[in-house]
């Protein structure tokens, strides 16, 4: 981590917009503290963030922080709508891989909580 860290709980119908929200706050709060976010990472980790908590059926824990050049996202959950990656959701999975520079998917299985962590870069000048 280079920067400021936001954790929240996030649950109900909003749950998704919350998490872009979560996303822009964190991205003011580095401003702020002389580390501006690039526009594309703010984007991309807003619609990665929205898509990760979208599918859990908005009960989640939201794990945001800033690392070098980008952003790390970490989404919790035991109400995941199916298996992270799964053929269920083959497509909205297929784009978070697009925008990820990593991803990984956790599954604890005591406490049936899985935890997927996608960061999100910059991709340099020209791209």
């Amino acid at each position: 981590m280079t920067g400021p860290v936001r954790r929240c709980e996030l649950t109900g119908p909003g749950a998704a917009a919350r998490a872009r929200a979560e996303v822009h706050r964190l991205a003011d709060e580095a401003l702020l503290a002389g580390l501006p976010v690039s526009e594309v990472v703010e984007g991309d980790a807003a619609l990665v963030a929205s898509e990760l908590v979208a599918h859990t059926d908005g009960d989640c824990a939201l794990e945001l922080a800033l690392t070098a050049g980008g952003m790390d996202i970490r989404v919790a959950s035991s109400t995941w709508q199916a298996a992270p990656g799964g053929r269920e959701h083959l497509a909205w999975w297929g784009l978070l891989r697009l925008l990820a520079r990593d991803m990984t998917v956790r599954t604890h299985t005591v406490a049936g909580v899985t935890t997927v962590r996608v960061q999100v870069a910059d991709a340099g000048p020209g791209c």
